[in-house]
C-alpha cells in the first residue's frame, strides 16, 4: 500500500513546491491533503489518517509543534517545516527528527524522503516531541513587534499593537484602527505579519489581521458567511472560506 502523505503551510507556494517535491522524489505516495491552518491539519490527521504529515512549526494555531505531541501515539511520521535558526536545527538534529528548512532545496528533501522511507520499512516510532518542544522553548524568544508608527493627519505617533483592533491593506498603505481612528502605515501588511505575535493577530482574509483579544462578536449566517465584529467598532469583518476553521472552537 503507497504511503499517505499530508501537506500543512500556511504558505500556498510552498504547498505546491512540496507537492512538485514529492512527485518527483516520492512519486508512489499519495497526497491526501494540503491544510493552511493548524485547525484544517488537525481535522485532517484524525480523519484522514495520513502515514506522512510535514508540519509548519507556525502556521496559524495549533501550530506543528502542539499537532504532533498531539497525534505523537498516531502512526504518522512528522516532518518539521521550519524557518528557525542554526540553534533550533540543532535541537531537531538531537532529537533525530526529520525537518526542512524553508526554501527547501531538492538534495535536502531526497534525503528526507530516503530517511523516511527507512523509518516506515522499519517501523520506527516518531522520537518525542515534548523533548523537543523543551528544548527549543529554551532558545531565545521571538520578540515580537509591541508598537507601530503610525500616521494620521499629518502627524505621526507610536502606538502599542494591543490596541490595534485591525490591519488591513489598502493599495499602498497599510491601515490600523483602533477603538476610534484609523492610522496609515508603510509596513506592507505581509511584513508586518512577520514581525506580530501570531497568537495575538490571525489572519482572517487575505488583506486583513485581526486583534484576537479585541473579538468582540463572531456572527455566522446560514449561508455560511462569517463575519467579526471588534471592539470599539461598528464595522464588521469577513473572514473568507480558508480562513474561518480557527474560529470553529471558539
Amino acid at each position: 500500500m503507497n504511503p499517505r502523505v499530508l501537506i500543512a503551510d500556511d504558505e500556498p507556494l510552498l504547498r505546491e513546491e512540496l507537492a512538485r517535491l514529492l512527485k518527483s522524489y516520492w512519486p508512489q505516495v499519495e497526497l491526501v491533503a494540503q491544510t493552511a491552518n493548524g485547525e484544517e491539519t488537525r481535522h485532517a490527521l484524525r480523519e484522514l489518517q495520513p502515514d506522512v504529515a510535514f508540519l509548519d512549526i507556525r502556521m496559524p494555531p495549533p501550530d506543528g509543534l502542539t499537532l504532533a505531541e498531539e497525534f505523537e501515539s498516531a502512526s504518522v511520521h512528522v516532518v518539521f517545516v521550519t524557518a528557525y535558526d542554526e540553534f533550533a536545527v540543532q535541537a531537531f538534529d538531537k532529537n533525530a527528527c526529520d525537518y526542512l528548512l524553508k526554501p527547501v532545496s531538492a538534495s535536502r528533501f531526497q534525503a528526507t524522503v530516503a530517511r523516511l522511507q527507512d523509518r516506515i520499512r522499519n517501523g520506527e516510532t516518531m522520537s518525542a516531541i515534548a523533548t523537543l518542544r523543551s528544548e527549543i522553548n529554551a532558545l531565545k524568544a521571538p520578540t515580537w513587534l509591541e508598537r507601530v508608527a503610525v500616521r494620521r493627519q499629518g502627524a505621526t505617533r507610536l502606538i502599542n499593537v494591543s490596541e490595534i483592533r485591525y490591519f488591513k491593506s489598502d493599495a499602498k498603505y497599510t491601515l490600523a484602527y483602533d477603538a476610534e481612528h484609523e492610522y496609515i502605515l508603510s509596513t506592507p501588511l505581509k511584513e508586518l505579519e512577520r514581525q506580530l505575535d501570531p497568537a495575538l493577530f490571525w489572519r482572517i482574509h487575505r488583506n486583513c489581521l485581526v486583534n484576537v483579544n479585541q473579538i468582540e462578536q463572531i456572527s455566522r449566517a446560514a449561508t455560511d458567511n462569517m463575519q467579526i465584529k471588534v471592539k470599539s467598532r461598528s464595522e464588521s469583518l469577513r473572514v473568507s472560506r480558508r480562513f474561518r476553521q480557527l474560529f470553529h472552537e471558539l
